[in-house]
């Protein structure tokens, strides 16, 4: 009753919608060659992306760049496992995200992190 409670008021605030894809192999009826290509398996998600800037900074190719951890809250009861894309819009804007971290799930939600997608079609 309490965790309803809970997951409820969590719930209200999800501002963002997402869709997940998975990579699946399917034979391409032209070639039959088999390719590796991105499905949708779950549409018009609830779900909130909460961004927080870490202090420290990391050293990439000799350039020092600050740090963002990128955090997914959805529903328990959503499946996000390896390697599924995630295209989530919040606050009229649309990022691609890729899974990173494994779930903290809990009895009202879970809590992803997420890395950002530059060039995914």
């Amino acid at each position: 009753m309490v965790t309803d409670m809970v997951r409820a008021a969590i719930e209200k605030t999800y501002t963002g919608r997402m869709t997940l894809y998975e990579s699946v192999n399917k034979q391409n009826e032209d070639t039959k060659i088999t390719e590796q290509i991105k499905e949708i398996v779950a549409e018009d998600v609830p779900c909130r992306v909460s961004y927080k800037n870490i202090s420290t900074v990391s050293e990439q190719d000799g350039a020092y760049k600050a740090v963002q951890e990128i955090k997914l809250f959805c529903s328990p009861d959503i499946n996000v496992t390896e390697g599924t894309t995630l295209v989530i819009t919040q606050n009229g804007a649309t990022n691609t995200y890729e899974k990173s971290g494994k779930p903290a799930v809990y009895g009202s939600h879970q809590e992803i992190i997420l890395s950002l997608v530059e060039d995914w079609i």
